[in-house]
């Protein structure tokens, strides 16, 4: 049997190469004539191959595809942070001026108010001195 499986082997390229002669000139005009050409076209091949049976592997790979989901996750939540930190960051600004403004209100506030009560306080000594003043002079 292992006699009949090599005889099949090299049989299946002949007829195949018999066929692509037989067939569309497209394929036969693909093939180089040139023999180190040739070489090089079937190294291409073989490692487009070998390419295309990595990339299936890897995707059959359940290791791996969780290793990328994982990575994929990880990108994501570092942009999510990214974006959430970033906005954060915004609306502490904002309200670090809201806060800003609104404490500079009250200074003024209690500026103008402690102003008032200077006003008051010296009207009402005034007053207060003149009622003395006019009670001693009564008696």
């Amino acid at each position: 049997m292992t006699a009949n499986k090599p005889a099949r082997k090299a049989s299946s390229p002949a007829g195949k190469a018999g066929q692509a002669a037989k067939g569309s000139r497209a394929v036969a005009a693909d093939i180089p004539n040139d023999p180190q050409e040739l070489v090089e076209d079937i190294r291409q091949t073989r490692a487009q191959v070998g390419e295309t049976v990595e990339a299936l592997t890897a995707k059959l790979d359940p290791k791996a595809q969780l290793r990328q989901t994982r990575e994929r996750m990880k990108e994501r939540v570092s942009a999510t942070t990214g974006e959430v930190t970033s906005k954060v960051t915004g609306k502490a600004g904002t309200v670090a001026q809201q806060l800003r403004g609104t404490a500079a209100k009250v200074s003024r506030g209690a500026d103008e108010q402690r102003a008032q009560l200077t006003v008051v306080a010296g009207v009402a000594v005034l007053l207060t001195g003149a009622w003395i003043t006019w009670v001693m002079r009564r008696r």
